[in-house]
């Protein structure tokens, strides 16, 4: 009878937990530990070999997606770049007519179009009329030439590398073969990229 009832009581102790379970809504978590055959305990984690295979996986991965990265970080700086220096030849054009009667670089105010002169008129001192001073240092204001310089040099076009300025008659006529970084219509002085279609729109 003794042993009829500790095996009862034993059988109790074993399923008082699953009872608690049930009636609680939870369920007993399993061992982290497998026991094994000798009596020792077998811990679960990472391995030598499986930590080396994740190692050669995310290195994989990371070879194949910064290359991708690197390029489109490259060309979204050549495009800020590309738009700063437009913006900032527009802006000194713009002065340079305000200070010579609405006439753009390479236009008299008869006019005429000279683009044998280049842009010297923006990379030296000039008078009222455009006239680009000749006694050096050209860079230097008196008091006939009491305007610009308004470069201290043309940028480059990050494209193409080119500070180099072809003259056209509009923007349809952009870009023009070769290797010119801007294209300029000297009668209205609008300056655009020459490095392709796309960027002549900007």
């Amino acid at each position: 009878m003794t042993k009829h009832n500790g095996f009862a009581a034993t059988q109790a102790i074993n399923v008082a937990p699953v009872v608690c379970a049930v009636l609680t809504g939870t369920a007993p978590r399993p061992s982290a530990r497998r026991p094994l055959r000798d009596g020792m305990v077998c811990r679960r984690g990472f391995t030598l070999v499986g930590a080396t295979i994740v190692v050669m996986v995310l290195a994989v991965v990371a070879a194949v997606v910064a290359p991708r990265f690197s390029q489109a970080g490259i060309a979204e700086n050549r495009m800020d770049e590309l738009c700063n220096n437009l913006q900032f030849l527009r802006s000194q054009i713009e002065l340079y007519k305000v200070q010579h009667r609405d006439n753009p670089p390479m236009r008299s105010g008869d006019g005429t179009v000279a683009a044998d002169r280049g842009f010297d008129q923006m990379l030296y001192c000039t008078d009222a009329d455009g006239n680009v001073k000749s006694d050096r240092p050209r860079t230097r204001r008196d008091e006939v030439f009491c305007y610009g310089p308004y470069l201290e040099e043309v940028p480059a076009n990050p494209f193409n590398g080119s500070g180099t300025i072809v003259v056209v008659r509009d923007r349809n006529d952009v870009p023009v073969p070769g290797n010119a970084g801007w294209a300029y219509v000297p009668e209205t002085g609008e300056i655009f990229a020459n490095d392709s279609v796309h960027h002549a729109g900007l």
